[in-house]
Parts: structure tokens; C-alpha cells; sequence
């Protein structure tokens, strides 16, 4: 049966992804801590979207961009780095909690106020992003939405925002998972369930591409903050 919730979590993952850009951690977020704990859940789900990520990257490598993201993605490996190393001190029911209600602020904030105040793609701001993300990621495998927020503002395209944000998870999801085998919670049990999210995840893929192909950018941009809304509103229920 794990195999099958896997390779279906995965596939609904790999579907969402490919559309906004982010979301397949969230998605399997939402139905591996239901099999595995929140130590070993996110390491899964961070290794299965790494064979997502790589593919995308390759499939809009035209549109990368390395000085946009190589800052963030510094940030974000130091401080997911950091916060993989103190994760089972905490009580992450408590901060998983006030990370999806600062998700659903983030939305409302986006979809009804975004014309009076946006992120620029500054150095600085790349630094607060991607720190912020790699906090996130670290500790819940769920660091796009914060990301996103740095990235769609900058993107020229919806090829380049998918590019680009990729390359970030690409980056970030390939160290921490050296990590996670460095510390022992990314174990030789889950490679043969990380093949078969692979799987999955890159099936729904072939469908979300689909999607992509008829969206504009302005309509990309009020999926993806919807998206990051209901993110926060599904941890908060799988959390309460």
C-alpha cells in the first residue's frame, strides 16, 4: 500500500508543481506524515521533488538565470543547513501551525493588496528570501511559497519564473539531502520509495506542463498566490 500512496502523493505533486511552480512538497507533505514521522517525511519528500526540479531545469535551462538565483540559493542552503540540524529538538506541530497561518496572510495579502507594495529582486531582499525559505525548507520541507515571493516578482515569464525557482530547488534540495544522509534521517529504506516518487512526480508532470502552455504570466501570477493561501489552509487542517 505505501508504494501506491507514494507514487499517487507524487503525481498529484509533480501535476502542481509543474503549474505554480512550487507546491509538491506541500502535497506530499499533506499525506506522508500520515506513514513516516516529520523527521524522516521530509527528507522523502525533498528527495522525491529533487527529480522533478532537475528535469524542469533542463527543460527551461534557456531561461536561467544564475545571478537572480545563486544568492538566494546561498541563503537558503545556510539556513536550511542550519535548521536540519536542530529539527528534533523542536515542536514543529506548534511552529508548522504558525507557518501556514503566515501562508494564508501572505495570500490574502498578494491576491487583494499586491499593487501597493512588492519584493524587488535586490541582493538584499534575495538574502531575507531565500534565508526565510531555507528556515522553512529545512525544518518542513516547504520552502517554495516563501521563495516564490522573491521570484514571480522578478520573473520577465512564466518560463523563467519556472526556471529559475527550479534551479533554486534544484540547488537546495540536492544539499540537503547530502545533509540528511550526513546525519543519518536519509536512510537506504527510502531509496526504493524515492524511485518510486520519481516516477510519479514526473508522470504528473507530463499534465501540469499542459496546463503551463495555456496560462499567461498575469494568470500565473493569481494561481500561484491562491495556491500558496490553500497551501497554508491544508497544513493548518492536517496540523489542528
Amino acid at each position: 500500500m505505501i508504494w501506491a500512496v507514494v507514487f499517487l502523493a507524487a503525481a498529484g505533486a509533480g501535476l502542481i508543481q509543474s503549474v505554480t511552480g512550487f507546491g509538491a512538497a506541500v502535497m506530499m507533505m499533506l499525506v506522508l506524515p500520515y506513514f513516516f514521522d516529520m523527521i524522516r517525511s521530509p527528507a522523502l519528500s525533498s528527495s522525491i521533488s529533487l527529480g522533478l526540479s532537475a528535469v524542469l531545469v533542463w527543460r527551461f535551462r534557456k531561461y536561467v538565470d544564475w545571478k537572480l538565483t545563486l544568492p538566494v540559493a546561498l541563503a537558503y542552503v545556510t539556513l536550511s543547513t542550519a535548521a536540519i540540524s536542530v529539527v528534533g529538538k523542536l515542536d514543529l506541530d506548534m511552529l508548522t501551525i504558525v507557518f501556514a497561518l503566515l501562508l494564508i496572510l501572505l495570500s490574502l495579502y498578494y491576491l487583494f493588496f499586491s499593487g501597493s507594495f512588492s519584493i524587488r529582486p535586490t541582493p538584499v531582499s534575495a538574502l531575507v528570501c531565500g534565508a526565510a525559505a531555507g528556515i522553512c525548507g529545512g525544518l518542513f520541507s516547504i520552502g517554495g511559497p516563501v521563495a516564490v515571493l522573491y521570484f514571480l516578482p522578478a520573473a520577465r515569464s512564466k518560463e523563467s519564473y519556472v526556471a529559475n525557482l527550479q534551479l533554486l530547488f534544484c540547488i537546495t534540495n540536492l544539499t540537503n539531502l547530502f545533509v540528511r544522509i550526513s546525519k543519518g534521517i536519509y536512510t537506504w529504506e527510502l531509496v526504493p520509495l524515492t524511485l518510486v516518487g520519481v516516477l510519479g512526480i514526473n508522470l504528473g508532470k507530463i499534465a501540469g506542463l499542459r496546463v503551463l502552455d495555456r496560462l499567461d504570466i498575469a494568470g500565473m501570477r493569481k494561481l500561484v498566490y491562491l495556491f500558496i493561501g490553500v497551501s497554508g489552509v491544508l497544513t493548518l487542517v492536517t496540523h489542528l
